[in-house]
């Protein structure tokens, strides 16, 4: 008898076993807080599709995810407000876009703070954010852009050749600028051109004159900074109005009217980093997460080239895998 009830007993532990292991997990994955923490309101797109790759890995806002995301902080010293608000409500996890916020988060939960994925920085080790790319050693990972500023400025040239003086606006206290600003001065040395560089700040009224780009320039390349490329349309402006060329890393701001770019696609980013991020909610810990490298792409807007006379070669249109022209 006991030797029956013991094989009944067997059974029915085994039969409710398949039936848990068969069923849907209705409730997904619990309950997380994700602070979300923004240099400039530059990196929407970046956001953006970081919360749509999460809803797709079934982190869906409002059922088992909630953001804390205070508006953009305009300036550094607002960064550090915008990540109190954002610790105070006790996250899982910070995303943090791009370099001075990453720097931000990094400080503010050094000690004993939640996980922090950023997307973009620059160059994560030159700029103090982590000191390895294949195994951080804290509690920061995230995405990097490839050191390709170089390959932006020569195709900026294969597009206008005659451009051998470019203007390049960039802030010397944000290390993405700076990054970008070495890459850029080794690329300008070998291809023979001239870099026109003016430092600015977070209080620089950019746009207080015309006189901003100088009259020698005949090009304007924004580099990997926030700061400046927050003011992208007004750049748009500017360089249309002396009939010259403007590069971005962005492929957002060439659909928007910079005639051309070679770098990354805001959205793409954003879900690259919301899948280590996913990674990292399911227990992965940052040490097993590598800092992963951004895809780049070539960009180019007919309409801006249209609007100051330059004829794009078909082999760059061959090229390019992001063309936009007028709408129909």
């Amino acid at each position: 008898m006991k030797r029956m009830f013991t094989a009944v007993f067997l059974a029915f532990v085994l039969a409710a076993a398949v039936v848990s292991l068969q069923a849907p997990d209705r409730h997904g994955p619990r309950q997380h807080t994700v602070g979300i923490l923004q240099h400039t309101a530059n990196n929407a797109s970046t956001v953006a599709g970081f919360k749509a790759e999460l809803a797709k890995l079934d982190r869906k806002e409002g059922m088992n995810l909630t953001f804390v995301e205070p508006p953009p902080a305009a300036t550094a010293a607002d960064l550090k407000e915008r990540m109190a608000e954002i610790l105070a409500q006790k996250p899982d996890l910070v995303f943090a876009s791009p370099t001075l916020a990453a720097l931000t988060a990094r400080e503010a939960t050094r000690e004993s703070g939640p996980p922090v994925v950023f997307a973009p920085v620059n160059d994560p080790v030159s700029s103090k954010v982590v000191e390895t790319l294949h195994r951080p050693e804290s509690n920061l990972t995230g995405v990097r852009l490839a050191p390709s500023e170089g390959r932006r400025l020569q195709e900026l040239l294969e597009l206008a050749p005659g451009a051998r003086r470019v203007f390049v606006p960039y802030n010397p206290d944000d290390p993405s600028a700076r990054a970008s600003m070495e890459q850029l001065v080794d690329s300008a040395r070998v291809l023979g051109v001239e870099i026109m560089a003016l430092s600015i700040s977070d209080t620089t009224d950019l746009f207080a004159n015309g006189g901003l780009v100088p009259a020698r320039a005949q090009a304007v390349f924004m580099p990997r900074e926030g700061l400046v490329m927050s003011r992208f349309r007004e750049f748009i402006a500017l360089a249309e109005a002396r009939r010259i060329p403007l590069s971005t890393p962005r492929m957002e701001q060439v659909r928007e009217g910079v005639l051309t770019g070679y770098g990354f696609v805001g959205e793409e980013l954003g879900r690259q980093a919301a899948a280590m991020a996913n990674q990292i909610l399911n227990g992965t810990p940052v040490s097993g997460m590598p800092v992963e490298t951004a895809q780049d792409y070539l960009f180019i807007n007919l309409a801006a080239a249209r609007r100051i006379g330059l004829h794009v070669p078909d082999g760059f249109l061959d090229r390019a895998q992001y063309v936009f022209r007028e709408p129909q």
